[in-house]
């Protein structure tokens, strides 16, 4: 079964890379060390074909050369398509976060505390559709929008733990580390715009 998996892909970018453009042809050869080396001989040939390179030798010359890719806090992210495909999944993913302030409403609300449990309700309606906007296309608004939701959430926090007594240390760890991880969400995709 894996063998036939691998022979399909082997056969995938056979038939793909001579009709890729001129440009695409010129990525796989600028990185060329990231592809399998049958395929990046194939897009060699298929260079020196259309006359983008005269020999392999070409291919020493800085303009084939990778840039090193910079060490950060953010990854850089070149192709268009893979920076979409990573907007979409962070935004999937502050979408499901979104449940957390409806259900916690909903249990304010039969606790009777109505003006905090629909409170409550209402910001994660507004995280969810503005989660969901950033799903369709970037909006630099949406994102915003749930910034400020996520300050006025993490204010609501601190107030209800200073509330609390005889919290362990594990009772705050735990949303600092969940704050962080939307809060490093929301940077990324204003850096994938």
């Amino acid at each position: 079964m894996i063998k036939k998996s691998i022979e399909t892909n082997k056969s995938d970018f056979r038939s793909s890379i001579p009709n890729y453009s001129d440009e695409e042809i010129y990525s796989i050869l600028k990185k060329r060390k990231q592809y399998q080396p049958e395929a990046a001989n194939l897009a060699i040939k298929e260079a020196i074909k259309r006359g983008l390179i005269n020999s392999e030798q070409d291919l020493f010359s800085e303009k084939f050369q990778e840039n090193p890719a910079k060490s950060g806090l953010f990854p850089i992210i070149s192709d268009d398509k893979h920076r979409e495909k990573i907007r979409k999944s962070i935004s999937r993913i502050l979408l499901i976060t979104g449940v957390i302030p409806v259900f916690w409403g909903s249990l304010e609300i039969i606790r009777s505390k109505l003006v905090e449990g629909i409170l409550l309700v209402l910001l994660g309606a507004i995280w969810i559709y503005a989660s969901a906007q950033l799903t369709k296309s970037f909006q630099t608004k949406m994102v915003n929008l749930l910034f400020v939701i996520l300050i006025a959430t993490a204010a609501y926090i601190v107030k209800i733990m200073l509330e609390m007594k005889g919290l362990a240390i594990m009772d705050y760890f735990i949303p600092v580390i969940i704050f962080s991880f939307i809060t490093y969400g929301l940077l990324f995709i204003r850096r994938l715009k």
